[in-house]
């Protein structure tokens, strides 16, 4: 007995059809996140990572590997370092979205904007930012960095 090729083909995407679904079945889905930030338990030490591989993971994208950025959508971080002249510019660096939402635990933005401030912008702060000052400023974070920095003492900066 012959089988047609319609029929052959018929039942060969049948066979797949089930395999697919049976595949989809079998993989697991991964879980939603309910938050940006590590979840403590989990979170890689920031011992672990290096700021340049910090800022090669979370920065370089929308600031380049050299901190230029990309006029219109991100900053030039090697002309940030001005802020640093003054409490309120200080405290809006902490806050800008970028920086109070990255992905990373507060120890880790501390070493990863100490690191920017320094090597791209060379700037070093003094003091240095700490993991419990980005923590108190990352809570507030800035919902219009224009505007916010257009109210600090020198806009220019």
């Amino acid at each position: 007995m012959t089988r047609s090729p319609r029929t052959v083909y018929a039942a060969a995407a049948t066979r797949l059809t089930m395999i697919g679904l049976i595949g989809l079945i079998a993989i697991p889905m991964p879980a939603r996140a309910e938050s940006s930030r590590p979840h403590p338990t989990t979170a890689r030490p920031a011992s672990a990572r290096p700021a340049s591989e910090s800022y090669r993971l979370h920065c370089s994208g929308c600031h380049r590997a050299d901190g230029r950025g990309v006029p219109g959508v991100a900053p030039d971080l090697r002309e940030i370092g001005p802020l640093l002249r003054t409490a309120a510019g200080r405290a809006y660096l902490g806050r800008v979205p970028g920086v109070a939402q990255a992905p990373v635990d507060d120890d880790e933005l501390a070493r990863l904007l100490n690191w920017v401030l320094t090597e791209i912008a060379g700037t070093p702060p003094e003091p240095a930012y700490s993991a419990e000052e980005l923590g108190v400023l990352r809570a507030e974070p800035l919902r219009d960095p224009v505007a916010a920095r257009k109210l600090l003492p020198d806009p220019k900066l």
